[in-house]
């Protein structure tokens, strides 16, 4: 019996050593226990309304703070599920929203975590231990942080605080009165702000509440991405944007998106080249998301093995990719996380513009890097001062459009130079990047592939355009063929002669005649 029992411990312990050696080892890196959760619970997603977007605006907020979200609306939300967590957010967008004896408004009246509450008509325990007074309802006011400004906008409530240890955020400043009301307010676990709104500047304003709330040290750095890259775009105009930026002093990245097929080919081959090239010029390469087909649930494909084999494409030829560009969504679907985004420890989390789910959970995945996305047109709308830019709380990505046109990029190049932002390279932080084959990474400000770092330097590489995309089979009878055709040819230009001498002698044997 005991010898048994002791083959059966042996058996056992076996088997977890295999399923943990099976399991790809940037799915281990991003378990959830390694990371902060939070639930957000809200009202409802403001479709219709200004608030539209906000909840989604909040989920790439935290996901730039390395924090695992979790997101319920009232109706969905389940008795019990508020103990499980030790941060909650709760987001009102709706004013005539009543609140009813409801298993989340229960939950909450026992909670005892850190509470952030964005929206109007905050509860009374919030407001005592924030010692907020409401000052005015519906005015217009200016919203500025740091060196960013917003004009003219309609805020549904100000409120202030006069209780010690309070900390306050932001200035709301009243256009009609010369008065000054904090955006937001927060005192220990708890913190409050009256209204976020997607893609204007609340939701920058957010994230400085955000960082002190969430107790996140680490501090924030900008990085230059440019994005809409494809195989067949401009690759000539693309290696000269990487030689003006590398001759300015200018680090960069480049989301482009994969090929999963036909790899062989001279187009890929160039395409592989171009990236060697922007690699060569302190180019950092990302490999952006596929765009999902409004297909995407009948189609048979592997996804993981598509991305594996793109990455191990690169690799091949010496280029090192250190993350991926996503949309946000995919970070809450069970499939794309698993089958696309698992080599990577390392995204940006781009703005949704069409959510097309596969197997969506209301639960994210944390990354141990994930950039904020920030559009460039962004600072031309809120920026007061050009010439003063400081970090913003979390790492941000600005974001680019590559261009279709030289003069397009002459003018883009131009403002970059004259930018006083400072951009930092990626590579001086670690990401890792795993296939079956391959391990792939940055180790201060290196490129490392399977433990080997890389040398960045690299010209330009032609490939050949004599390549047959289609091998020819074995012919039958092909040389019988061959002479038989010559033959035939032969004996036509033997008819055609004989054919035109005849003519030529009936023609003089008629003219002839004619003279007689």
């Amino acid at each position: 019996m005991r010898r048994n029992h002791r083959w059966g411990v042996v058996l056992v312990v076996l088997l977890l050593l295999v399923t943990s050696a099976v399991l790809p080892a940037q799915v281990r890196a991003a378990a959830p226990s390694s990371f902060s959760s939070v639930l957000v619970v809200y009202d409802s997603l403001g479709m219709g309304m200004k608030q539209e977007g906000n909840v989604e605006a909040l989920k790439r907020l935290l996901a730039a703070f390395h924090v695992q979200v979790t997101a319920e609306s009232l109706d969905s939300y389940t008795a019990g599920s508020l103990s499980q967590y030790s941060k909650l957010i709760e987001v009102r967008n709706r004013s005539d929203f009543l609140d009813d004896n409801n298993d989340f408004l229960k939950d909450k009246q026992s909670y005892t975590g850190d509470f952030l509450y964005i929206g109007e008509k905050p509860g009374e325990k919030l407001v005592q231990s924030l010692g907020l007074q409401l000052q005015s309802e519906q005015k217009v006011a200016d919203l500025q942080i740091g060196t960013f400004a917003q004009r003219s906008i309609s805020v549904p409530y100000l409120y202030d605080s006069k209780q010690p240890g309070v900390k306050k955020y932001g200035e709301l400043k009243v256009q009609a009165a010369d008065l000054s009301y904090p955006y937001g307010i927060r005192k220990g676990a708890n913190a409050y702000v009256p209204f976020m709104e997607k893609d204007t500047l609340s939701e920058l304003a957010l994230s400085y509440v955000l960082k002190d709330w969430l107790q996140e040290n680490q501090e924030g750095h900008y990085f230059l991405v440019f994005k809409e890259i494809y195989p067949f775009s401009d690759l000539g105009l693309l290696e000269k944007m990487s030689d003006e930026l590398f001759e300015a002093g200018i680090p960069f990245m480049v989301s482009v998106h994969p090929v999963y097929s036909n790899t062989d080919y001279p187009a890929m081959k160039r395409y592989i080249n171009t990236l060697k090239y922007i690699q060569s010029r302190n180019g950092t390469i990302l490999v952006e998301a596929p765009v999902v087909a409004s297909t995407i649930q009948d189609l048979d494909r592997s996804l993981y093995q598509q991305t594996e084999h793109f990455i191990d494409a690169l690799a091949q030829e010496g280029v090192v990719p250190l993350g991926m560009g996503a949309q946000m969504y995919w970070s809450y679907d069970e499939h794309y996380v698993s089958e696309g985004m698992a080599f990577f420890d390392s995204v940006i989390l781009f703005p949704d513009t069409r959510q097309i789910y596969k197997a969506k959970r209301n639960r994210s995945t944390a990354f141990a890097s994930s950039l904020y996305s920030l559009d460039s047109a962004f600072f031309q709308r809120y920026l007061t001062d050009d010439r003063h830019i400081a970090s913003l709380p979390m790492d941000t990505a600005v974001t680019f459009d590559f261009v279709q046109k030289e003069s397009e990029l002459e003018g883009l190049i131009e403002g970059l130079k004259k930018s006083w932002i400072a951009f930092e390279d990626y590579k001086s932080e670690a990401h890792h990047v795993k296939t079956k084959i391959n391990e792939l990474g940055s180790d201060r400000g290196s490129l490392v592939l399977n433990g080997v770092s890389l040398g960045i330097q690299a010209s330009h590489v032609e490939t050949s355009s004599k390549y047959v995309y289609k091998q020819q089979g074995k012919k039958s009878f092909e040389t019988w063929f061959t002479v038989q055709n010559q033959i035939f040819i032969v004996i036509i230009f033997i008819t055609l002669f004989v054919f035109g001498g005849f003519l030529i002698i009936g023609y003089r044997m008629y003219k002839r005649k004619f003279y007689k």
